[in-house]
């Protein structure tokens, strides 16, 4: 039977004097000393030895912070290494803050959708975040807001991306002891109360969606020159898929001889394996393509800057990549008679009413392919697919 965590509270850490160590669970102890002192300690074994590790004074850590240590700390030892040491390692790797968010980024990576993610992470940081070389302690309220005013007016979702992510970095310094105190790059609380909301500044847009009649012209276009990006685009639009779904595939998750592609549930943005049912035109994009790296290895904006960009690097053009996911919808609407819910489906659309459960049986999968099919012929142009 597991043992029980979280159970220890704010108020029992300010009431307890008895001598000893009080456990949180998960390893973590409170530990109150002879003297009065009150500390956080993480208790493990490594190589059949207990070993203890100390999380900073009550006074300065809080009990979600000492917490939060704990999870990272135990993450450490449930992938074989020794969480003393990782701190240690940490201690004399991050000093700066670029060393700090590179560790954060390493560290993270393997559970990230793919190496995309990463890399706008450290790009976003070294465009738009703290100085590299400065000391990650000496990383404050004044110097966050000097990073953020400039573009949260102009530049609002990468704006709010940049403080997310300044603010997981100094959370990692903190748990890893490389910084103490509040984090200066906390919204709720902090800097919710020096900056607009977002959504007061730039009201929330949809993407731009190219009218569903002029992409049959469109895709007969893309192929004028054979580039990952134009690839990568016509096989986005024929399957209705999200950028990063496409992106961050790999060759494990197409079945060329089903004709199908399975996202696991973790690269999707709703986190359920989503099945798309791959027409002809979309397997033939796909067979052509080397198997020596993943299929569509790009980054985040190339097929957006494929669009946007001015010719002849691009089309010049006003719309969104994930815009087609709409022209597609309203191709299904308007164009042909499947039901409503199938055309959800193939968007990897939550339906919540009753026939959803329907839907998810094997009928759903040639419904959804007969869609694709004829969404394929329709971008086609061509009396058959």
């Amino acid at each position: 039977m597991a043992r029980p965590i979280n159970r220890l509270s704010a108020r029992a850490i300010q009431t307890l004097t008895k001598q000893g160590y009080h456990a949180d669970g998960g390893g973590l102890y409170l530990l109150v000393k002879p003297t009065g002192s009150k500390s956080w300690v993480l208790r493990f074994r490594r190589d059949g030895r207990l070993r203890e590790m100390g999380l900073g004074s009550t006074q300065v850590v809080s009990l979600q912070e000492a917490r939060a240590a704990a999870l990272e700390h135990r993450k450490h030892l449930a992938g074989g290494q020794d969480p003393i040491d990782a701190r240690r390692a940490a201690r004399s790797a991050g000093s700066t803050f670029g060393q700090a968010a590179e560790a954060y980024i390493d560290a993270h990576r393997a559970g990230w959708k793919n190496n995309a993610q990463a890399d706008q992470w450290a790009q976003s940081l070294r465009d738009y975040g703290p100085p590299e070389s400065l000391s990650i302690a000496q990383v404050d309220t004044s110097l966050v807001m000097a990073c953020l005013r400039p573009i949260w007016s102009t530049k609002t979702e990468t704006a709010t991306r940049v403080r997310g992510r300044i603010e997981r970095v100094l959370d990692w310094a903190k748990v890893h002891g490389l910084r103490d105190g509040d984090n200066p790059a906390r919204w709720r609380g902090h800097l919710e109360n020096l900056l607009p909301k977002p959504s007061k500044v730039k009201p929330k847009r949809h993407h731009a969606a190219m009218p569903f009649v002029d992409v049959p012209a469109f895709m007969a276009r893309l192929p004028e020159r054979d580039a990952k990006s134009r690839r990568a685009l016509r096989f986005t639009i024929l399957t209705a898929a999200r950028t990063e779904e496409v992106t961050g595939s790999t060759w494990a998750e197409f079945d060329l001889e089903a004709m199908l592609w399975t996202v696991p549930a973790s690269r999707m943005k709703g986190g359920r394996e989503h099945v798309v049912p791959l027409t002809p035109a979309a397997a033939a994009i796909l067979a052509g393509l080397p198997r020596s790296a993943p299929p569509f290895a790009l980054s985040e904006n190339a097929m957006l800057y494929l669009l946007q960009k001015p010719a002849p690097k691009g089309f010049g053009l006003p719309f969104t990549v994930h815009g087609f996911r709409s022209s597609f919808r309203d191709w299904a609407a308007e164009q042909t008679d499947f039901p409503r819910d199938v055309a959800e489906m193939a968007l990897a659309h939550a339906i919540r009413d009753k026939t959803e459960a329907a839907y998810r049986r094997g009928a759903l999968i040639e419904k959804r392919r007969a869609l694709m099919r004829a969404w394929a012929l329709f971008c086609s142009g061509l009396e058959r697919q």
